[in-house]
């Protein structure tokens, strides 16, 4: 009964430190678009693509998958703070950036995810 909660728990502790980490790596490096939260969503996106088309065909517990979709990228991904930086650069005037920033997480993620799910297929199909 507890394993699906301790499997969400696990997965979200190591998705929010990794994306503390590259956060506090990478956003220093180019402000108007925090490249850390772009990174969190785009490999985000990718795992999670990657997760579903394996879990679909997995036998594994459901507690794996509850791990890695729901715990870990769950905690890595973050649209809350993406949010909040769209709203800052908007404020700041800087609608360039906030564009860019838009279509960078969002058409980047998506795109990521497919990739993900066709790297999967990919995989299984040379195997």
């Amino acid at each position: 009964m507890y394993y699906p909660l301790i499997s969400i728990a696990l997965g979200s502790v190591l998705g929010a430190w990794l994306r503390w980490f590259f956060g506090l790596k990478l956003n220093p490096i180019f402000p108007n678009i925090p490249l850390g939260t772009v990174v969190v969503n785009l490999v985000g996106g990718f795992i999670i693509g990657f997760a579903i088309a394996y879990f679909a065909q997995s036998s594994l517990s459901p507690n794996y998958k509850l791990f890695v979709i729901t715990g870990f990228c769950g905690a890595l991904t973050t649209f809350s703070t993406f949010s909040a930086e769209i709203i800052l650069l908007l404020q700041q005037g800087k609608w360039d950036y906030a564009v860019l920033s838009i279509v960078l997480h969002v058409l980047g993620s998506l795109l990521c995810t497919i990739l993900g799910m066709g790297l999967y297929q990919w995989w299984i199909a040379t195997a």
